[in-house]
């Protein structure tokens, strides 16, 4: 049985276990150095299981462009998971490296076009400690657009979590 391929995209020195790393800084020792922001990734179509991006696409410059590769690199079945820096955590726009803020509503327009050919395995708002026992979490999560209409700024998020399937 062939191994799975595992990618970590903007890897950092903190790489998944037994995934291809890959970053843009060769000091953080990644197996591929590469800027996700030049298009097309160093991968063949269907080379990947699994894919993660962990806080990288808000430092990228095309986001569209960024799920239009993942897509193309995982295989039939494969999946990937993108975590990023909710709009209203104070995070996203404390770092000058950040692009853009995401937001569900954001995600939801990212993935207009590969909708009909991927599978959401998850899209979920995440928070601290104190807002998920008192169950906003679960609040924000049940409706995420009445969430961002109306009480964001009262109950900011931390994350937003996507994984997808091909």
């Amino acid at each position: 049985m062939p191994e799975k391929v595992i990618i970590d995209f903007g890897c950092k020195k903190d790489r998944r276990s037994g995934a291809i790393g890959v970053d843009i800084d060769p000091l953080v020792g990644p197996d591929i150095v590469h800027d996700l922001n030049r298009f097309p990734y160093p991968f063949p179509d269907n080379h990947a299981d699994e894919i993660y991006a962990i806080h990288i696409i808000e430092h990228l410059d095309h986001p569209r462009e960024f799920l239009a590769e993942i897509y193309r690199i995982l295989k039939p079945g494969g999946w990937a998971l993108i975590e990023t820096p909710h709009f209203s955590n104070h995070c996203a726009y404390s770092e000058p490296e950040h692009k853009l803020f995401y937001s569900y509503f954001m995600f939801h327009e990212l993935t207009n076009k590969l909708r009909p050919r991927i599978k959401i395995l998850k899209w979920r708002l995440t928070f601290y400690k104190t807002f998920r026992f008192w169950g906003i979490q679960w609040l924000a999560n049940r409706s995420p657009e009445n969430y961002e209409r109306f009480w964001t700024y009262m109950f900011p998020a931390e994350n937003i979590i996507f994984q997808f399937s091909k």
